[in-house]
């Protein structure tokens, strides 16, 4: 059987690899050379691969500029300790616009000008990192009404509130909570009940501005953090979503029925160092409070 492979057979096979390999060296001031590069950096990286060894600028110029120093880093770093080295970097690549790159060398035990030579490779890891992206993505999302989870909801709170700390930027937070939800899951089911969740959330969404954040907090409750608002301005948006919901009309077949909303509201208190903790108990104290005047209120605290 033959089993040898000439330089020119193996460079024409890599040429349709979505794969990169190439030796490498760093040199003790920094600056490192590339030996050899496959003919697949014209695919993967859309520039030949005598570019990058006539001058590894053009390499270094493909990474994106957010990556650069940990990319160099990296490098410094694997090259001193002499360890396998990989790495996810994103790259621009003049053909395909913005990919990911995975990285991966080891040192060999071959030597240039005396000093130790990389082998590795390069693959677009580009739609796995989409995928892996939207999965984490789909882990922050409420699955019925596709709106912020509490978790990631409440990490948002906390974002505002690091921010109102920063550049002092006024914003508060609302809790809203479905009336007597549970008699409409037992009267009506639960498909129905989901339905209404689906367009509170259409409802709330509509009144609520760009720049405001919506998330559903469990079961029929809801918090709103409202960028950059004063008190009053937040109650005027609280208002019209309660108006909005108690004047949307459900439908259960031939049955008709209506809903209403609680909502308690809070805001930061510049005179106090109030943390994610606080400000959701004062806002729950102030939805609790709506509940006792009567629901279907909007109540401040």
């Amino acid at each position: 059987m033959h089993t040898n492979i000439s330089l020119g057979e193996l460079e024409h096979l890599l040429e349709f690899a979505p794969v990169v390999l190439y030796k490498y060296v760093l040199f003790p001031e920094g600056k490192g050379r590339f030996l050899y590069i496959s003919s697949g950096s014209s695919d993967v990286l859309g520039i030949k691969a005598e570019c990058f060894i006539e001058d590894i600028d053009n390499f270094w110029n493909l990474v994106n500029e957010e990556d650069v120093d940990r990319l160099y880093e990296e490098d410094i770093n694997a090259n001193q300790q002499g360890s396998f080295f990989v790495s996810d970097i994103r790259f621009n690549n003049p053909a395909k616009g913005n990919i990911w790159i995975r990285l991966s060398s080891k040192p060999s035990n071959e030597l240039f000008e005396g000093h130790e030579v990389w082998t590795g490779y390069m693959v677009d890891v580009t739609d796995s990192k989409l995928l892996e992206s939207e999965l984490e993505e789909r882990a922050k999302r409420d699955g019925m009404t596709q709106l912020w989870n509490k978790n990631e909801i409440v990490n948002s709170l906390g974002d505002e509130l690091a921010r109102f700390q920063r550049d002092n930027l006024p914003f508060s937070v609302m809790i809203m909570d479905l009336d007597y939800f549970k008699e409409i899951n037992d009267q009506y089911g639960h498909l129905v009940g989901d339905d209404v969740l689906i367009q509170f959330t259409n409802i709330a969404s509509a009144e609520l501005r760009e720049v405001d954040i919506l998330g559903r907090f469990g079961g029929e409750e809801f918090l709103a953090i409202i960028h950059d608002a004063t008190r009053e301005e937040t109650l005027v948006i609280a208002e019209r979503i309660k108006h909005a919901t108690q004047n949307r009309v459900f439908k259960d077949g031939e049955n008709t029925f209506s809903i209403t909303v609680s909502i308690g509201i809070t805001d930061v208190k510049q005179q106090s160092p109030d943390s994610v903790e606080d400000i959701m108990k004062r806002a729950d104290e102030a939805l609790y409070q709506a509940k006792q005047n009567g629901r279907n209120k909007v109540q401040y605290k």
